[in-house]
């Protein structure tokens, strides 16, 4: 019997618990599901009697190593700064490990060092990043292996709301980690287009977002995401003179977050010297030039240069900034205070459906035509806990642990889900959980001389 063990339950664990105690006995595994909250641990596996459910303070070396060297398979759904810790544990024990972030340079130097021990050590399997990966490189080599030369790539997804339960100006709720929404785009953001390259500094990230239709709906917006640069040789397109991996959210969304970021309320680095409570309307003010003739909503306006009727006013309004709701403990920082209003304003009702989008356009040449073939992914999920953010980051996990047990992986070489013997099967297996891809091809006339990579 194999002992698998997961580490974290938190909202994107949600689906991935509930596979593994689904499918726990027909396979023979012993699933323990580990978190700091007991509460947590106990929703989670709650009508699932082959779940085992344990607490752990993963910062203890000792709790965390003796629960690691109970098990066989470990699944970290900690945040990402923490999964040196169980890493190194699992090359001290010799246990299997994977994990849905990103292989930043400490952990692929720790992946290689299991390889040696014989260990399978994988990163990027969820969402973005794991199945963006996934389901890009699959197009890419049908494409090459067609025999056509790709000119193009262009990657967006985003978490968003589904349309039916878009119920707040800002056209956005939480579905996943709140901290890393608030601290979404900072450093400066690079792509490439028709040969140029983009520098997208943070201050200009958010107004730089342009409209986009995905998958026949002409309502989302997006902005570059990060290092899009360097997919050019992760994915084997160097030489492109366009490529850019987007982020997606419903139109209004950016224009929005673009004044909370001029405001400074993104802030993570300084902690402020506030001694004692005071009100949102009086923390924003502490913000803004002062004029006492002016009323918040109109000091503001005049800050970011709209006018006192622009929506962006209504957003931040609604958001409770002008408000005299007191922003709670003291001695935060300003991202601190704007994340604890922010997982009240924008929590899931018990019965939303958020909605994942992703979609591919890549460019290629067949004959004298550039043709488009645009591969789509729209999936909602079905209330509060069952979120399709959950969806998407869980199953890829769930298959991969699947697949590995069984044997599947056993030539695997990358600490990351590349390579063909590790994609193929698990979007297979996506596909019968109803997460399809659906592909459109265009005719996008003349070639060009000019982007074009074999």
């Amino acid at each position: 019997m194999k002992k698998i063990l997961v580490i974290g339950a938190g909202r994107s664990a949600t689906t991935l618990i509930w596979f593994l105690g689904n499918h726990a006995v027909a396979n023979s595994w012993e699933v323990t599901i580990a978190d700091a909250s007991a509460e947590l641990v106990h929703q989670k596996i709650s009508g699932y009697p082959a779940l085992n459910g344990v607490t752990v303070n993963i910062q203890s070396d000792i709790e965390r190593s003796l629960l690691i060297n109970r098990h066989d398979f470990i699944i970290s759904m900690l945040p990402w700064t923490l999964h040196a810790l169980v890493a190194e544990d699992c090359l001290q024990f010799g246990k299997h490990l994977i994990t849905a972030s990103y292989v930043n340079s400490e952990m692929k130097e720790l992946a290689s060092k299991a390889k040696k021990k014989g260990l399978f050590f994988m990163g990027e399997l969820g969402l973005d990043p794991g199945l963006d990966h996934m389901s890009a490189l699959r197009l890419i080599r049908q494409i090459k292996e067609a025999g056509h030369t790709i000119t193009s790539f262009h990657s967006y997804a985003g978490g968003l709301i589904a349309e039916s339960c878009d119920n707040n100006p800002w056209h956005y709720k939480i579905t996943w980690n709140p901290r890393n929404i608030i601290l979404a785009g900072q450093g400066t953001s690079q792509y490439r287009h028709e040969g140029a390259l983009h520098l997208v500094p943070y201050n200009r990230l958010f107004s730089s977002a342009r409209p986009i239709a995905i998958g026949g709906k002409d309502r989302y917006e997006v902005y570059a995401n990060r290092d899009s640069l360097k997919y050019s040789s992760l994915y084997g397109l160097t030489g492109l003179a366009s490529i850019m991996r987007g982020t997606v959210r419903i139109r209004g969304f950016s224009k929005a977050w673009d004044a909370v970021i001029k405001l400074g309320l993104t802030d993570s680095q300084t902690p402020l010297g506030i001694d004692m409570p005071i009100t949102w309307a009086k923390f924003v003010a502490g913000f803004l030039p002062q004029d006492a003739s002016k009323s918040l909503r109109a000091l503001c306006a005049a800050f970011l240069n709209i006018p006192e009727t622009d929506t962006v006013l209504n957003q931040l309004e609604w958001l409770g900034l002008f408000s005299d709701e007191l922003i709670g403990e003291v001695g935060l920082t300003p991202a601190d205070y704007l994340q604890n209003l922010l997982t009240q304003r924008w929590k899931l009702d018990p019965d939303d459906r958020d909605l994942v989008v992703m979609e591919h356009r890549i460019q290629y040449l067949n004959g004298n035509k550039t043709m488009e073939i645009r591969s789509s992914l729209e999936h909602e999920g079905t209330n509060m806990d069952k979120t399709a953010m959950a969806d998407l980051v869980g199953l890829p996990l769930a298959h991969a642990t699947r697949l590995f047990l069984k044997g599947a992986f056993d030539q695997v070489k990358l600490s990351v889900p590349f390579e063909r013997q590790v994609a193929e099967p698990i979007l297979a297996a996506l596909e019968t959980d109803g997460i399809l891809f659906r592909e459109q091809l265009l005719d996008m006339g003349p070639a060009s001389t000019v982007n074009q990579v074999t």
